[in-house]
């Protein structure tokens, strides 16, 4: 079972003990997407933590057939939900066009829509951010995903009595909530709420303000209630995160007091913890080295509690879960994650003998000079002779980060063998963020490849392998990438498996429709 939902769309929900008084600290209901197959189509059904089973039909749960379905709770009996609804409700690309506003015990065809967006969207969909607990608003947002990247998004700040059911006494007391007003960002940039505060990730050069420049993949944060009342201009922006060359933010979580920050430094990981105040974040442990492996962290309950899920894994560790707590951070000298985590819950058994391997990162030269790095897994006393049988494997789209990941089928079938395994970290992907994604698009596609003949040309001229012991693979967009070097480089490779590929885009483009 999964939470169905974008990383714009929360889709848990607080029992309302007594309404716009309290509230009890107890997650009790979720809306569960259950997946068939892998496909992007969910069937809904509404989930109960505290019984421990699906809401029966006697209780009027919020469920849906399979769709590909957008939901998320205002409040305990209102759902706000787009879904394929009939003509019109969906977006040429498969995707929900319309917002409905879903109350509990109704039926969902008579829902009100409101909101809605165009046919040529990928996506429309509406959340509610509540930030009372960090002495914050209560923030509803609606968006318009315009494109796979770029975004325009709807916001205002309301009372708890706006998230109930229109004929709630409440509701009818509270009167009318704000209009909507645009969040003035550039199109391809996100939002979030954290308390008063708003933050905007770059995904572009943004200048809100005359003399006021920032760069792309920089995160920013304002006071909210100033810029969406009055726009960028007589705001005050503080930067949160600026990027270097070789470093990038790949997300944020947060838990009662702190905000955890996932950096990318050359491709490995490390996380940066900041206490959450009213009006910024305050840094605090020390700086930890970055680290060749996996890294997944998400509050237990952000509301409550300064616990948070880590999970954990390289190339050659399998997946471990663990509970840490942030707050351990605040006053420690020490370093590393035995600093934080205190309770290992489960880790998956290994799948293969990596006593004798190792992880190590390498780099290469591309044919402009740029540095490519890349992942090498090997037998620790490989001989560089060129004999060695060598995968290397690359993707270099849609900004993916090929980061470090537990090699099971790999590690089982290739390198306990005595095969090197290589990930390419190739322009296009996101392991440098944003910068790198977009150096490798439309007139620069050859980039890409460009990286990965590098990268192929540095592991023949390291010893590792010779042509006919090197072999490549790439799978969908990966696929389209060793077709390329099929037709570009067939001299430097012995073998290329060209997996799932979308090799004649034209004609791909005619088959399916939409932004998407």
């Amino acid at each position: 079972m999964t939470l169905v939902g974008s990383g714009k769309v929360a889709l848990l929900c607080r029992e309302l003990v007594i309404p716009c008084l309290m509230v009890a600290n107890v997650w009790t209901r979720a809306c569960s997407g259950l997946v068939a197959g892998g496909s992007d189509a969910v069937h809904i059904k509404e989930f109960d933590f505290l019984k421990g089973d699906f809401v029966p039909e006697n209780e009027n749960p919020f469920n849906l057939p399979e769709a590909k379905t957008r939901a998320s709770y205002k409040s305990r009996d209102v759902l706000s939900v787009g879904s394929d609804f009939g003509p019109d409700s969906l977006t040429d690309s498969g995707y929900p066009r319309t917002v409905r506003e879903w109350v509990r015990g109704t039926d969902v065809k008579d829902a009100p829509v409101v909101f809605e967006g165009e046919k040529t969207d990928v996506a429309v969909g509406a959340y509610t951010s509540d930030q009372r607990f960090r002495n914050g608003p209560i923030y509803e947002v609606r968006y318009r995903s315009v494109t796979f990247y770029t975004s325009k998004y709807l916001a205002r700040i309301i009372d708890y009595e706006h998230l109930l059911a229109p004929d709630d006494p409440l509701r009818e007391k509270a009167g009318s909530p704000p209009e909507f007003k645009e969040v003035q960002v550039q199109d391809d940039a996100d939002v979030s709420f954290i308390g008063n505060l708003l933050m905007i990730t770059l995904r572009s050069d943004w200048e809100p303000v005359p003399g006021q420049k920032f760069i792309k993949g920089s995160m920013l944060y304002v006071d909210a209630k100033t810029f969406l009342e009055k726009g960028p201009t007589d705001c005050l922006f503080k930067v949160f995160f600026a990027p270097t060359e070789r470093t990038a933010s790949e997300y944020t979580s947060s838990t009662k007091n702190y905000l955890m920050h996932m950096i990318l430094d050359n491709v490995k990981t490390k996380v940066e913890f900041y206490n959450i105040t009213a009006d910024g974040f305050v840094r605090v442990g020390k700086d930890m080295e970055p680290q060749i492996r996996d890294v997944s962290i998400s509050a237990i309950d952000a509301v409550d509690d300064d616990r948070f899920w880590l999970t954990t894994s390289s190339f050659l560790e399998p997946t471990t879960l663990q509970i840490a707590d942030a707050s351990l951070v605040q006053n420690s000298e020490i370093d590393g994650e035995g600093l934080y985590a205190i309770e290992k819950v489960k880790s998956l058994p290994p799948q293969f003998d990596s006593s004798n391997l190792e992880a190590i990162q390498g780099s290469a030269t591309s044919k402009d000079g740029t540095q490519i790095p890349y992942f090498l897994v090997k037998n620790k006393d490989v001989t560089l002779d060129g004999k060695n049988p060598t995968l290397l494997y690359g993707y270099g789209g849609f900004e993916i980060n090929l980061g470090p990941h537990y090699t099971a089928i790999p590690g089982l079938a290739w390198i306990e063998r005595g095969g090197v395994y290589v990930i390419a970290n190739i322009r296009g992907g996101g392991e440098f963020g944003a910068k790198w994604h977009q150096a490798a698009l439309k007139e620069n596609r050859n980039k890409a490849y460009e990286d990965f003949i590098a990268v192929a040309e540095d592991l023949i001229a390291s010893g590792y392998c010779k042509p006919s012991t090197l072999a490549v693979r790439g799978g969908s967009n990966g696929g389209l990438l060793v077709g390329n070097m099929y037709t570009m480089r067939p001299d430097l490779f012995g073998a290329i498996h060209c997996a799932v590929p979308l090799i004649d885009m034209k004609r791909f483009n005619k088959l399916l429709a939409g932004a998407s």
